[in-house]
């Protein structure tokens, strides 16, 4: 990777990483799509030509990315977020460099060669995880969300397909494309604090909303009527993001709350369902809709169409079968359906980690598990010519034939350019 320093801006959360040359690197696979771009197993034939430390390569099309709502700016964020992180932390991916040409942009990220825990899961032959496997999982979860909201920021799409599983068989978080910056209150990971006078007065101020208060009943008619696509069975890998319910730029309440609706429509919170404004709870919730998943093969609360799933979001209490265990105990706190309520609220992963679930994890020592439950083979990666190829030709190929010329460059205005800080978002 080859060290430029064509951006010294101090408000260039990037300038302290290696850019990357795109004409040295070289494509070894893809190792998936997503609306925001593809991800490629990929190295620098300059630095490592026998590719002994191949990396993830994502990459986006500009022309892309400004035709959709808002994905250049949270592309951006990623980017930001990424260069954020401590090198050192295990279970959370680190900026490896960076590159912005004429018609694309994208960064490395250490390369997981275990695949996401969707695909893991799909693997088993019940498809579901022991108990054990459950808790390893969830609590180097829990560690990556600590470390996440001790920054101030809510991860907000939390699923299998976005946790990922190391060559060592630990895990790691991905796609901070969704993620938010939001102001802490008092202390704990981005919580109301645990003095007893400040929970009072907090609960006092926000009591919990009815589902379907006449303040939000635009909001959820509109939910509601918003498609009802079928259900097509098994890959939930494939299930969309929420699209925003409005265009409106992402605003606060006080500076505290994000009412932006995001998500993955399965693990999305009832308080984002009802328009309330959300804070790191949401995150919990998703945990609980993870373990829950884990546990049972499918997810709490999926409908036959979206709207059947954000009812049930609402409505309906989860179901469980067979005989009552602490981790189901621990799933029915976390999908509390008032957020005041919900296990994490007032100490974030704290009190999580307290948990009779996870009585006897010595949390400080996730790190030097040696046998996690799944460990990936090695895999040989073939370096021929014919088996690597470009990123830009890639993309040209994708676009149009070779004999057709391409299609002219879609600039982004100045606005979309700039650059991005944890403090501006």
């Amino acid at each position: 990777m080859d060290i430029h320093n064509n951006n010294n801006s101090p408000n260039n959360p990037r300038n302290s990483k290696k850019t990357l040359d795109l004409d040295n690197i070289r494509a070894i696979k893809v190792l998936g799509k997503g609306a925001m771009g593809t991800v490629f197993l990929a190295y620098d034939r300059v630095s490592d030509p026998s590719a002994a430390s191949p990396f993830a390569l994502k990459v986006m099309e500009k022309s892309v990315l400004c035709l959709k709502h808002d994905a250049d700016r949270r592309a951006r964020w990623e980017m930001t977020v990424l260069s954020s992180f401590d090198n050192n932390h295990t279970f959370l991916p680190s900026l490896l460099g960076w590159f912005e040409a004429e018609e694309l942009m994208g960064w490395a990220m250490p390369y997981c060669s275990g695949g996401d825990l969707n695909a893991l899961r799909y693997g088993m032959s019940d498809r579901v995880f022991s108990t054990s496997a459950i808790r390893f999982y969830l609590a180097e979860i829990v560690c990556a969300l600590a470390h996440v909201h001790s920054m101030g920021i809510a991860y907000r799409d939390l699923k299998p397909e976005n946790i990922l599983v190391q060559s060592s068989g630990h895990v790691t978080l991905t796609d901070f494309d969704l993620s938010r910056k939001l102001i802490r209150r008092k202390k704990g990971s981005g919580n109301a604090g645990s003095d007893p006078d400040v929970i009072r007065e907090f609960v006092k101020h926000h009591p919990p909303a009815p589902p379907f208060s006449a303040s939000r009943r635009n909001h959820l008619s509109r939910i509601f009527a918003y498609g009802s696509g079928q259900d097509t069975g098994l890959k939930k890998a494939n299930s969309a993001r929420v699209s925003p319910v409005n265009r409106r730029r992402m605003s606060f309440a006080g500076g505290k709350r994000s009412n932006s609706f995001v998500g993955t429509e399965e693990y999305v919170s009832p308080e984002v369902v009802r328009g309330e404004g959300h804070e790191f709870g949401v995150d919990w919730w998703a945990l609980g809709v993870l373990a829950y998943e884990m546990l049972y093969g499918r997810t709490p609360f999926r409908g036959n169409n979206r709207k059947e799933t954000f009812r049930n979001v609402l409505m309906k209490e989860p179901e469980f079968v067979g005989q009552r265990t602490e981790l189901i105990h621990l799933i029915e706190r976390l999908l509390e359906k008032d957020p005041v309520k919900r296990l994490g609220r007032y100490r974030g992963a704290e009190e999580i980690k307290e948990h009779e679930f996870f009585r006897g994890l010595k949390w400080d020592l996730l790190t030097e598990v040696g046998r996690p439950p799944f460990v990936p083979d090695v895999a040989t990666v073939d370096l021929t010519e014919k088996a690597t190829f470009d990123v830009r030709e890639y993309f040209q190929k994708l676009r149009a034939p070779p004999s057709i010329p391409s299609s002219p460059v879609y600039s982004c205005s100045s606005e979309d350019e700039a650059n991005i800080s944890l403090t501006d978002f």
